[in-house]
């Protein structure tokens, strides 16, 4: 429940790499009402391989969270001299969404364990317990990158429904041109999926979860079938 463990650790596997901004509690107070990160650990000894966390946000504008860098930086803006963001389509073109939303990020993966369906899994997990912890969340959302949109991952691996080309332009966190993507997933789509999984897990129980991703692709049109299966 502390997200400081979870930012000691990633500086810890890569001390020159960027920490994410909007899971920092250096810029927001994030507790664990209102917030939480997963780690996957190697059973031999305890070594983690894979993470990811995540923090609810209550808003009436989640687009304007973004554009005005408050998602990243809170009340440190200024401070931190983030410009705002120009979208890079209409807001028309978004989903509306507001309310209580998760917001996940900081996902990482050992090189010695990717393309083990570790990340399908973190990102499933993570939506799951998210609607424990908070039944009323009406939306899932996240930020991706054109290199990873481009692999077609927040949608076959990270499970969102919605991804959206909102920004491409000097991206004052990373410090270099960047073309961002809007992931979003609402509740009822949410609850589908989590139906979805847990009749494929039921039905691949004996495999691994890399097989169990490839079921997933490969079923991705049958959802209807599958939600019957799940009950």
């Amino acid at each position: 429940m502390d997200l400081r463990g979870w930012v000691r650790f990633l500086k810890s596997v890569n001390p020159n790499g960027l920490v994410n901004a909007a899971f920092n509690p250096d810029f927001h107070r994030l507790e664990p009402d209102n917030s939480f990160w997963i780690s996957i650990r190697r059973q031999s000894n305890g070594e983690v391989v894979a993470c990811i966390c995540d923090r609810l946000i209550e808003t009436d504008d989640y687009l304007e969270e973004q554009q005005s860098m408050r998602l990243y930086y809170g009340d440190h803006v200024a401070e931190q001299g983030a410009e705002r963001l120009e979208l890079a389509q209409p807001r028309s073109a978004f989903p509306d969404v507001k309310g209580k939303i998760g917001h996940h990020g900081g996902l990482w993966v050992s090189e010695t364990e990717r393309h083990n369906g570790l990340a399908w899994l973190l990102c499933r997990l993570t939506r799951a317990m998210t609607l424990e912890r908070s039944p009323d969340v009406e939306w899932h959302c996240g930020n991706t990158l054109s290199h990873v949109e481009a692999r077609g991952l927040p949608k076959n691996t990270y499970g969102y429904t919605g991804s959206d080309l909102m920004y491409n332009g000097w991206f004052h966190l990373t410090k270099q041109h960047q073309k961002m993507f809007m992931t979003s997933i609402n509740q009822e789509e949410m609850m589908l999926q989590i139906a979805e999984d847990l009749s494929l897990v039921e039905v691949n129980a004996k495999k691994q979860v890399r097989d169990v991703v490839s079921a997933a692709r490969e079923r991705q049109s049958d959802a209807p079938v599958l939600a019957v299966m799940a009950g």
